[in-house]
């Protein structure tokens, strides 16, 4: 993942728009809109400053190093033991989310869960890159059922052949398998074949029709429902 990609979750996990990170950072917006890009570098001081109004460090934003950024409370108020910490829960599953826009359903207004930490630290997910969800439809079953709740890393946007990723595809978030096709390529797969075949897109196919990689789904909690 590039400088461009970590600072843009961790960005969006925190519900801070290019503007706002600009000015917490104290730096010009196009400084944020490049460094995004990955279009230009800045000077130390300015990664620095970016780093500690995302709350994490410079190396993490460079290297992808100590990649764990500071863990803050959500709320003053919240109790929360040692061996928890709270994450945005976005318990209104986005209908629609079309091609770029997902940032704007990341700065709405989110509820807070309490996860135990030890999950992300071993699979060295920060807490801002870390999201909840809940799943709409039969399309993952047995895998994942409607109304489960699908812990996302908004970190990990890079597709590894048969991992479950949250994606908007056509204006719609779901759930999906990926695999990496040639000459860029996508194979979107449901668990549940029998009534949802996979599709296939091209390079040129991933543009048209507005398909994005939100981030790698690395659990789920399973519930019933009536």
């Amino acid at each position: 993942m590039s400088v461009g990609n970590r600072i843009r979750a961790l960005r969006r996990s925190l519900g801070m728009s290019q503007p706002a990170l600009a000015k917490k950072a104290s730096v010009g917006q196009s400084t944020i809109s490049d460094l995004e890009n990955d279009k230009k570098s800045t000077s130390a001081a300015n990664m620095q400053a970016i780093a500690s109004a995302l709350g994490t460090n410079p190396q993490y934003l460079l290297l992808g190093e100590d990649a764990l950024p500071i863990l803050d409370k959500v709320g003053k108020n919240s109790e929360t033991s040692e061996d928890e910490i709270e994450i945005k829960f976005y318990d209104e599953l986005p209908i629609s989310c079309g091609f770029g826009s997902f940032g704007e359903v990341l700065e709405r207004d989110a509820k807070t869960l309490k996860v135990k930490k030890q999950p992300l630290l071993e699979r060295n997910i920060s807490r801002s890159n870390c999201a909840a969800f809940p799943a709409s439809g039969h399309s993952m079953l047995p895998t994942i059922k409607d109304k489960d709740i699908v812990y996302v890393d908004l970190g990990r946007t890079q597709i590894k052949d048969g991992k479950v990723f949250a994606i908007c595809h056509g204006g719609l978030f779901k759930f999906k398998r990926l695999y990496q096709l040639p000459l860029g390529g996508v194979r979107i797969v449901s668990d549940n074949t029998v009534e949802y075949p996979e599709e296939r897109l091209t390079a040129q196919e991933i543009i048209d029709q507005q398909f994005e990689v939100i981030g790698w789904a690395w659990s789920w909690q399973s519930m019933e429902s009536w």
